[in-house]
């Protein structure tokens, strides 16, 4: 799968989406990043923590696969940011949207998403 067409595609979704970023089961970004013209929020440093937590808890999500069904995504919203993550089959996708942004444009995202990965974009 080509995960850096994938995160252009997803950019191209929204310009309220920041960040798309795909990364491995134990964290490592693997393709994709900030838009451009855009400067993260954390260091280097916090946004590999943060990316190795994503992974992390998407393995805590996956004790429940059996009794819950499989987690599609999750969505935090943070008072400077809100948090898309999609899990996908060895990797994850985590998009980063604009503070601005309400609920339902956050998943107004998550559908298109849904519908670029069911249709392998």
């Amino acid at each position: 799968m080509d995960y850096a067409k994938l995160c252009e595609r997803v950019l191209d979704l929204n310009d309220d989406i920041r960040y798309a970023g795909v990364i491995d089961d134990v964290g490592v970004l693997i393709a994709g990043g900030m838009r451009k013209g855009i400067d993260s929020i954390t260091d280097q440093a916090n946004d590999e923590l943060y990316l190795a937590q994503t992974a992390l808890r998407k393995t805590m999500r996956q004790k429940f696969d059996a009794t819950m069904g499989r987690a599609r995504f999750a969505y935090v919203e943070r008072e400077k940011l809100s948090i898309l993550t999609f899990y996908l089959d060895g990797h994850t996708l985590v998009l980063a949207l604009e503070p601005n942004i309400g609920s339902h444009t956050a998943m107004d995202i998550a559908e298109d998403t849904l519908e670029l990965l069911n249709g392998k974009f």
